[in-house]
């Protein structure tokens, strides 16, 4: 009988099995080491099936069946990483700029100078950008590095804010903390705009499926809507089936609350 493997399971397997090979000098690199990373990739990357391996010139690059390899002329920086030898993030996100579009450069940006357990720093990316010279997905990189932001907490956010931008509105603020009149914590929105006292919320699956975070939300957008918020709740199908019809919802909510005065 056959069982097919996790994904996850078979990249593991095949990483160990070239672990046992690899030569000083030898780092795993480019969708690779992202996915060591767990940073979100396209469907085409997240199920590629070659291994990527990077030296550093003047070294030659590994030739073996159904492994990539790269010689870099750049820092590597290297880490360890679930026992792997790897690129640094932000070497990482470099290589990625080749391959990815705008949208998913930048989703890939913000995963790693998220929120919760950051992997680099924003000025470790402008370091990393700034040493590929004219390298391919140079101009891609500095392109999508002005759009990333630290502190997010899922790639859908990144993908709603970046939605929210390319409809022509004002950029939201992302991690604010709301308090009421008290001055006591209401709740911490993932985007939003703080004159019009509009937060906006995306919920995954978890939220419909999970009784306790379905509870939560309830009651933190009770208590925004006491403080005189508007909550709009946003699922992964407005942004990919209806992205016109939510921002003029946004569009409209701004519209209609800018008479607001700005918070205390």
């Amino acid at each position: 009988m056959r069982v097919p493997q996790p994904a996850e399971v078979s990249l593991y397997a095949r990483l160990s099995s070239y672990r046992v090979h690899m030569v000083r000098g030898e780092y795993f690199s480019h969708v690779t080491a992202a996915r060591l990373y767990e940073i979100p990739l396209p469907r085409m990357q997240e199920n590629a099936s070659e291994l990527h391996v990077s030296v550093h010139a003047p070294d030659f690059p590994p030739r073996v069946r159904a492994v990539i390899g790269h010689r870099l002329f750049v820092p590597i920086a290297p880490r360890i990483r679930r026992g792997f030898p790897v690129v640094s993030p932000a070497r990482t996100w470099t290589q990625l700029a080749a391959i990815l579009g705008h949208d998913d450069l930048v989703a890939a940006g913000d995963h790693l100078v998220r929120r919760k357990k950051p992997f680099c720093t924003m000025a470790e990316l402008a370091s990393a950008v700034a040493s590929m010279g004219p390298a391919r997905g140079a101009r891609a990189a500095r392109r999508a590095i002005v759009d990333i932001r630290p502190g997010t907490d899922s790639p859908m956010e990144t993908r709603l804010r970046l939605l929210l931008l390319a409809a022509g509105l004002p950029e939201p603020i992302i991690g604010n903390t709301v308090r009421n009149r008290d001055g006591d914590f209401v709740a911490t929105p993932d985007l939003c705009y703080l004159t019009e006292r509009i937060a906006i919320e995306y919920e995954g699956s978890i939220h419909q499926t999970d009784a306790h975070v379905f509870a939560e939300d309830i009651e933190r957008r009770e208590l925004l809507e006491d403080a005189g918020w508007l909550v709009i709740r946003v699922i992964k199908g407005h942004i990919f089936d209806h992205p016109h019809w939510l921002a003029e919802r946004v569009r409209r909510a701004l519209r209609d609350r800018a008479h607001l005065a700005p918070p205390r």
